[in-house]
């Protein structure tokens, strides 16, 4: 059996001690009273080289996917599975629901000092997020036909259009708080994801690369899920000093439920193109 179809259930398991090791890193590596970051703390390297190992195996297992460059993209990830198309949708309601209530927020939070320019960037946000979790699922239906029309292919545009917005957001909420290491992990997941959502439209008007499709995708979700995980796990050991605010904590949803799709479209890539790849 070609390995490369553990991809996906490594990029998921992995998740677990992800979570385990950023929820030790929240309750070791700040500062009790401040929140601060710990000087010395050795947990924030430790979750740095669990990630680069990640990073490596996922390397190892995707390689094979070089020699499909060539494969059109119904072969590479059109199917009408029902398990696939069920956690794609689900994937793209979430989007949906969360870019709703994040707009929703953005109108009725008052956040002193912000400028006008930002307020109008997480309302664009906030929309592009709605329309992108349509689009999802518009691509995912498509993804059951024996050929790619131009238009079902534009849907993957938005998404990731979406995806650098939601890069920008989380950074220009984040790049001048002194506890940047609470929020580091989970903006590397962001740099992931944009690739991923690249790598996704890329298959359609680039050269495909579907090696790269599925080592990006999968470490954006073993990054995403283990930083929004830990969070939630040092939450419940009753760690109240590194909380993220109520915007950052739903923007880290969004990324958890575009990472569902993306982690989906792995579950279809990997185990269908890796019969003759060794």
């Amino acid at each position: 059996m070609n390995k490369t179809k553990l991809l996906p259930l490594a990029a998921a398991a992995l998740a677990i001690p992800g979570i385990g090791l950023r929820a030790l890193h929240l309750l070791n590596g700040f500062d009790v009273d401040s929140g601060l970051p710990t000087a010395g703390s050795p947990w924030v390297w430790v979750c740095a080289v669990f990630f680069v190992l990640c990073a490596v195996l996922y390397g190892v297992l995707a390689a094979p996917l070089r020699e499909k460059e060539s494969v059109p993209f119904e072969k590479l990830l059109g199917t009408d599975h029902a398990l696939f198309r069920m956690t794609a949708v689900i994937a793209g309601l979430l989007l949906i629901a969360g870019s709703a209530g994040y707009l929703c927020f953005t109108f009725t939070a008052q956040e002193e000092g912000a400028a006008l320019w930002s307020h109008v960037l997480e309302i664009v946000y906030s929309i592009t997020g709605i329309g992108s979790g349509v689009c999802m699922i518009a691509f995912t239906k498509a993804q059951g036909a024996s050929y790619m029309t131009s238009d079902a292919a534009k849907c993957v545009l938005l998404p990731l259009f979406w995806s650098a917005l939601h890069l920008l957001v989380n950074y220009r909420m984040t790049c001048t708080d002194p506890r940047l290491p609470l929020f580091a992990f989970g903006l590397l997941a962001d740099v992931m994801l944009v690739l991923a959502f690249y790598q996704i439209a890329r298959l359609l008007y680039g050269r495909p690369q579907p090696m790269l499709l599925a080592l990006f995708g999968a470490l954006a979700a073993v990054m995403s899920f283990s930083d929004l995980g830990g969070y939630g796990l040092a939450r419940l050991m009753g760690v109240t000093s590194v909380a993220w605010p109520g915007k950052m904590l739903l923007r880290s949803g969004l990324s958890a439920a575009a990472c569902i799709y993306v982690l989906a479209q792995l579950f279809v890539l990997c185990p269908r193109n890796t019969d003759h790849a060794e």
